[in-house]
Order: C-alpha cells, then sequence, then structure tokens
C-alpha cells in the first residue's frame, strides 16, 4: 500500500470543514488545529446582535450537503453556526479537530520533508502536508487611537461582543461603517439611551431582498432535491453574470440604485450628503440593509463625520474639539483582511519567512501555492474573494488540494512546490487584470495591501477558476522524492 502524507489543517472553520469532509472521504491521516473551543470559524466568532451573512444561505453552503430547511433568503448566524456544526458532525469530522490549539509557527523541514508545527502553548506537532483553512475575516481590526487606555467604560470589537452586560439604557459610541456595523446598529439602537455613530468614509447601501421561506417551499426543496440545485443555481448564475469593471453597465446601474434608494430614505440634505460617497458600487464591499438608514434617523442616533482624535476617560474628542460621551465602545472596524495569515509564522525553504515574501502584499499561484513553501496550501487565499459565495471557491479548493494529496501518493513524492515563474505569471496577469474595476477607483478598502496592490478580489468569474482548479497541474510544480524515514 503506498504511504499517504499525513496532513494538518489550520482552523474549523468553513474552510477547515470542507476540507477535513474530503480528507475523511478519502481515507488520510489528518488533525484540524483550532484555536477556540468549538468549530465554525468566522460564525462561531461574530455573535453580534443581527449578524448575518449577504449571501443567499441556498449558495451560502456546501454542495455536498444542501439544506432544503433554511429559514430565509439570507441565514443569520446562529444558523450558519448550527448547520457547519451538523456538517462537522455527520461527516465524521469533528474526532480530528483539537480546540483551543492555536498554532503559531509552521517551519519546513527539508531533509524530512515534513511541516513542524509549534503551538501557542510551545506543544509541537508535525505533518507532510499543512492547509491554512483560517481565511482572511479572522484577526479584528482595531484602530490605533489615542487614549484608547483612559477610557473608564467598556469597549470591544464586534467580532468579540460582550455580552455579559446589556446595552440597554446606555450611550454607546459605534466606530465604523461597514458589513458588520449596518447589522448590529439597526439592532441595538431601539434599546440605547443614545447611539454615536463614528463614520469614517462613507459607502452604498441596497436594499437587502430577504424574506422567510414558507413550509411549503422547505417541504418541497427536502422532497425534490433537484428544485433546490436549480434554486441554487439560479443564485449561483447571479453571480455569474456579476461584472467589475467601473464603466460596466452593471455598476453604472447598481450605483444609480443605490444613489436613490439612499434619496429615498434620507430627507435631510446635510445627512444624505454626509452618506454619499463619491466612487462606484463596489470599490468598497457592497452593504445590503433595509434598517440601516432608518436606524440612521431615529431620534436617538447621531451620526459623526469628523475624525476622531483621541479617547479620553469618558468618550471620544473629535476634530472639532467635541467630546462625544460614551459608555460603551464599540469597535466596528472590520478585519485585518489584505494580512493573510498575520497570526502564523511560516517558515519556508532556506529559512524565508512568508511575512517577508509578502511585504508588498500576498500572493500565490491561484492563492493555493506560494513558491518556496512545499506542501503549504490555502484556503480562501490571497485574490480568491469577492465574485461568488466563498464556499463555492472553498469547495474548488479542497478539490485542487485533494488532487495534489492523491499526485504525492500515486508518485510517491516527499514534496510539491510551485514553480516561481509560474507563481509569477499568474500574479501579474491578476494584477493587470485589476485596471478598471471598481476596486481600483479611489477609495480606501481592504481589497489592497500599503503598497495599493490589489491582494484579495478575484478580477474573473467564478466558474473560471473552479474550471482552473478541476486538475492539479503536477508539471508546474517541482518535485521531489519522498525520503526514507
Amino acid at each position: 500500500m503506498r504511504a499517504r502524507p499525513t496532513v494538518a489543517v489550520l482552523g474549523a472553520g468553513a474552510g477547515g470543514i470542507a476540507m477535513g469532509v474530503s480528507l475523511k472521504r478519502a481515507g488520510f491521516d489528518f488533525t484540524i488545529f483550532e484555536k477556540s473551543d468549538g468549530v465554525g470559524g468566522t460564525w462561531r466568532d461574530n455573535t453580534f446582535p443581527g449578524a448575518a451573512c449577504d449571501v443567499p444561505s441556498h449558495l451560502y453552503s456546501y454542495s455536498f450537503e444542501p439544506n432544503p430547511w433554511w429559514s430565509r433568503t439570507y441565514a443569520t448566524q446562529p444558523e450558519i453556526l448550527a448547520y457547519l456544526e451538523r456538517c462537522c458532525d455527520r461527516y465524521g469530522v469533528r474526532p480530528h479537530v483539537r480546540t483551543g490549539t492555536a498554532i503559531r509557527q509552521a517551519r519546513w523541514n527539508a531533509p524530512t520533508c515534513t511541516w513542524e508545527l509549534t503551538a501557542e502553548s510551545g506543544e509541537r506537532f508535525s505533518a507532510d502536508v499543512v492547509v491554512s483553512g483560517l481565511g482572511m475575516l479572522n484577526v479584528p481590526h482595531i484602530p490605533d487611537l489615542l487614549g484608547a487606555d483612559r477610557f473608564r467604560g467598556r469597549s470591544f470589537h464586534s467580532a468579540r461582543w460582550d455580552h455579559s452586560k446589556s446595552l440597554a439604557g446606555e450611550r454607546v459610541a459605534s466606530i465604523g461603517t461597514g458589513a458588520s456595523a449596518i447589522q448590529y446598529v439597526p439592532a441595538i439602537a431601539p434599546e440605547v439611551e443614545h447611539l454615536t455613530v463614528f463614520q469614517r468614509s462613507p459607502v452604498w447601501v441596497s436594499p437587502r431582498i430577504d424574506r422567510a421561506y414558507t413550509p411549503e417551499e422547505q417541504r418541497r426543496f427536502a422532497r425534490i432535491p433537484l428544485a433546490a440545485r436549480r434554486h441554487r443555481l439560479g443564485i449561483w448564475m447571479t453571480y455569474q453574470r456579476a461584472r467589475f469593471t467601473i464603466d460596466a453597465e452593471q455598476t453604472i446601474a447598481l450605483t444609480e440604485f443605490a444613489r436613490s434608494y439612499l434619496a429615498r430614505k434620507i430627507e435631510d440634505p446635510d445627512l444624505r450628503a454626509r452618506l454619499t460617497p463619491t466612487h462606484p458600487v463596489g470599490c468598497k464591499r457592497p452593504l445590503m440593509s433595509r434598517d440601516w438608514y432608518p436606524a440612521l434617523t431615529r431620534p436617538n442616533v447621531t451620526v459623526v463625520t469628523e475624525p476622531i482624535v483621541e479617547i479620553t476617560e469618558t468618550g471620544l474628542r473629535t476634530a472639532d474639539g467635541q467630546v462625544r460621551e460614551a459608555d460603551t465602545i464599540i469597535f466596528g472596524t472590520g478585519f485585518r483582511a489584505n494580512e493573510f495569515l498575520s497570526t502564523i509564522e511560516v517558515i519556508g525553504e532556506g529559512g524565508r519567512r512568508l511575512h517577508d515574501d509578502w511585504a508588498e502584499g500576498a500572493e500565490a499561484y491561484l492563492g493555493l501555492s506560494v513558491a518556496g513553501y512545499p506542501n503549504f496550501f490555502m484556503l480562501y487565499g490571497p485574490n480568491t474573494n469577492g465574485v461568488n459565495s466563498i464556499l463555492f471557491f472553498i469547495e474548488a479548493q479542497a478539490h485542487y488540494v485533494m488532487s495534489a494529496l492523491r499526485t504525492m501518493t500515486v508518485l510517491r513524492l516527499g514534496a510539491l512546490d510551485v514553480r516561481r515563474r509560474v507563481m509569477d505569471r499568474y500574479n501579474r496577469r491578476i494584477q493587470a487584470a485589476m485596471v478598471g474595476t471598481v476596486w481600483v477607483a479611489g477609495c480606501t478598502n481592504y481589497f489592497r495591501a500599503r503598497s495599493g496592490k490589489v491582494v484579495t478580489q478575484l478580477p474573473s468569474s467564478g466558474a473560471r477558476y473552479w474550471l482552473r482548479t478541476r486538475v492539479f497541474p503536477f508539471w508546474r510544480y517541482r518535485m521531489r522524492r519522498r525520503p526514507r524515514r
């Protein structure tokens, strides 16, 4: 019997679970290392009021595990977490998950063709192959504001919501107006005494067309699987037809639609002006909500666009000299999305360090492999975001990794390392395709590294990416025979 490589998967979120299901089905020896006390990743971390997905639920699910019982068009956090936990149990992945184990270093051992892993606790592990399922929305970003340590109230990031005490009757300051804020702000506004929303830059918001599935629809999806798949395909095709250039008819139409929606919902001309972006839809992450604009017009809600200069003992001081008093500060400031693998030190061939190689911005071949780091793969890696459901991409990537593992097994390989010229050529084409897209249309966004390089978005369709990951191109990798052990 051919010896199969052992696999270490980092993270038990949607990517780690999908990878675990594939490995389990194929009979590989693997361990999933998870820092928290359970599975679910970002859907376990983000428990803020109103948390929900902005991708329709029938597409934000695995193709191998359709869920006919989704309650509504856009599923909420508890429902998505329950779905991921159910998948983990149904496919026998949970026994392979080692919770409470945060891997902080992965070092390539060339003589043995293995990765040596070190956990935060100091424990050491070894595996032939490492697959990162850490994604890009797992490390909260908290701005470095002067005086933050002086604040006498409580403060927390939206991804680390403090449920120990209610916000009812409090003066709350919410910093940020991104994807999380537009969900929790409407949820908490009715219960707080006063809510001050600090906006750095405006973003386009369109109405979310969300409704509950009827019991009849759910039973039909359960009774006729083809009906559920056709429904999923229709959603998928909507994403497939998306175009991301500044001059695309779709971009122009969506921008005008968002502008008219803002005009209909915000009557105050001063507030409307402050909420109006100067960039097209898509330059920042597109947002959808029917509750956001009504929340901002509540009598107990104030929108502040003056920059925050410092945090005082009792509130936040802005550039106009005013101090907005607060009992609680919520950072709805997103994640360090463009700093891939920021929580782990990856050391490859010859002692090279991944963070050094990515000083100008992360890059990889197909978002999966990096030259100089053999047997190291990433799910939801650089330039694999933005054009379809990420679960669709994750499944394609897991298929690719499984093809690589089978290649290693059949050819008795100890190491696979993507060729430098292959990776460089691929990324030159990726960056060239960014010209003229909405992602470089002049706004600040998390899609770009400090150098200006777009590191998160994929400038092609999901279908094209899926096709490219169907077959593992072993000829584009340097191969090394398995050493004797």
